[in-house]
């Protein structure tokens, strides 16, 4: 109870979940608990006492106020390691000065304050643009808003301190696989009791389990999370889907309207040059532009309908600065370039009573589908002058969006909002990641090739002093385990079986495959030997480690 206590002073994170979580009937609850310990009047109880006052008087102060997210977690940069014998491996690190994500918002605040005075210093990491006429090209350019900008980083200050609510607020996020920015988006939200729609593409027992662990997790008062398959390549999928949500409640459907949208459904297209491109192009084409199209459409379609007006739901279009500059991505670069023009669809196809436009300039993210074949070489690609974020990271500048003054500016108006971290300040992004990789490989091979002649000195000088060519160690065998599996059935005895068909009403018959003792010292046999002999053989310790998944093939 005592380690409990402190832990809940030293991590806030805790104390931050259980005011998410707090609920009258918790509170109720904490409060019959601190009675009984106080009736028992007995000394032993008193840290269960003081633990139980400590988190009712949280809950109940957390009931006065809504949930909200909060980043606890710590910025990282990316690192690359290459050992002696030339081995290279990548890891995370914490960043250097941002030992939190305040220290992450103020250093973007101080970059926008130093731009702000003069026009000489550069942009900021992160800005909002607003869009304006040139005069001199009558034509429209997007323009560093430096009052959006200010109120973003107002937005993100608080996901990092106070925190942000969603509380009200109804979000579909696609794209929610693992590792993925999407992903990170579904547990801010949840945090901030948000009710969200994620969709996923593969349908399996561990997917659905992963879910469940992130709600249990991360979920707050109030928030929901409801799971919906979704192969965004498929058109009747994206109408079944959106007909799904906002069709009544009376009708098998959700009745709600989305707030947010996060259309961030990707496709992995790796090696596909002009020379080269295929079928698999053309459905990353279509997932990530053709039918995000047909899913924005949907949306206003839904809304049109029901004649939900004044009330427009915000689409963070997720663009990118890659327009081709890696190369051997397929059509990714005419992906995002195509949906840059929901910027002007906005209002040629009148969206502004349904829809508002936030277009996300999403920067190098490490560790997604698209980009982790790349983590090795980004600390190299950093030192040129691009941060790269990791999902986390990106999924918290891309929360701080969602503040109210922003929505309101992109009700009026489609904004642009730049996450690309100095993306742009590398001229040559696709000679400066070949380089990147042959360097890399060269340091590997020159310490490999080190680490070999040294192994081969090694051996040498060895045998010259010992004067001992080779030896070999005799082994004992320590044990003789063997795995006992029943004898097969008799194919004789199943012959009267053919008679039975038809007779029989297979949906109510119950098949029992096998049966077995789960105890805990393993199953019959492990549990014989402790109470024949007192402990485990070598064969019954191999045994039970087995069973326990402590005894793994390993090639």
């Amino acid at each position: 109870i005592t380690a409990v206590s402190g832990e809940l002073i030293e991590k806030p994170q805790l104390l931050h979940y259980l005011r998410n979580c707090a609920h009258p009937e918790l509170v109720r609850m904490l409060s019959g608990m601190a009675g009984v310990f106080e009736t028992a009047a007995n000394p032993a109880l008193e840290p269960a006492l003081q633990l139980t006052k400590q988190i009712h008087s949280v809950c109940t102060d957390a009931l006065k106020q809504p949930p909200a997210y909060v980043e606890f977690s710590t910025p990282t940069r990316p690192k690359t390691s290459i050992s002696s014998n030339g081995n290279v491996s990548y890891s995370e690190v914490p960043r250097d000065a941002e030992p939190n994500y305040t220290a992450f918002v103020e250093r973007i605040r101080r970059q926008s304050q130093a731009a702000a005075e003069s026009e000489d210093e550069p942009l900021p990491l992160l800005y909002i643009c607003e869009r304006v006429i040139d005069k001199r090209s009558a034509s429209k350019v997007w323009k560093y808003s430096n009052r959006l900008s200010q109120t973003y980083y107002d937005s993100m200050h608080s996901a990092a301190t106070t925190g942000l609510s969603f509380v009200g607020k109804t979000a579909l996020v696609t794209g929610c696989g693992r590792n993925s920015i999407g992903l990170e988006i579904v547990r801010g939200l949840l945090s901030g009791g948000a009710r969200v729609i994620a969709t996923y593409f593969t349908h399996s027992l561990a997917a659905i389990r992963g879910f469940e662990q992130l709600y249990r997790d991360h979920g707050a008062r109030g928030s929901e999370l409801i799971l919906a398959p979704l192969n965004q390549g498929s058109t009747s999928d994206i109408a079944q889907l959106i007909d799904y949500i906002y069709r009544d409640g009376s009708s098998k459907g959700l009745g709600w309207d989305l707030d947010y949208v996060f259309p961030f459904a990707a496709v992995t297209d790796i090696g596909s040059f002009a020379t080269n491109l295929g079928s698999h192009s053309e459905f990353a084409q279509r997932v990530m532009l053709t039918n995000t199209l047909r899913l924005i459409g949907a949306i206003k379609s839904a809304k049109e309908q029901r004649g939900y007006l004044g009330r427009p739901s915000l689409i963070v279009v997720p663009l990118s600065p890659n327009h081709g500059n890696f190369g051997g991505d397929g059509l990714y670069g005419e992906t995002k370039l195509g949906l840059e023009t929901t910027f002007d669809r906005w209002t040629s196809e009148s969206w502004k009573d349904y829809l508002s436009i936030a277009g996300t300039a999403i920067g190098w993210t490490r560790g997604t589908a698209s980009m982790s074949a790349n983590n090795l070489i980004a600390e190299q690609i950093e030192d040129l002058g691009a941060r790269m974020f990791s999902t986390c990271e990106m999924a918290f500048c891309i929360l701080g969006i969602l503040h109210k003054q922003i929505c309101r500016a992109a009700h009026n108006a489609p904004i642009l909002v730049d996450l690309r971290g100095g993306y742009q300040k590398v001229f040559d992004m696709h000679s400066a990641t070949v380089k990147a990789r042959q360097t890399i490989d060269a340091i590997s091979a020159t310490k490999q090739i080190i680490s070999k002649e040294l192994a081969l000195d090694l051996q040498a000088t060895s045998l010259k002093m010992t004067g001992v060519e080779s030896h070999s160690i005799n082994a004992n065998i320590l044990a003789k385990h063997k795995l006992q599996m029943p004898a097969p059935v008799d194919q004789g005895r199943l012959k009267h079986l053919p008679n039975l068909q038809g007779m029989l009403n297979l949906d109510k018959i119950v098949v029992i495959t096998g049966y077995g003792e789960v105890s805990s010292y393993g199953h019959s046999e492990t549990r014989w030997e402790m109470e024949a002999f007192g402990e485990l053989s070598v064969e019954g310790c191999i045994e039970l480690a087995w069973i326990m998944g402590l005894i793994r093939h390993f090639n």
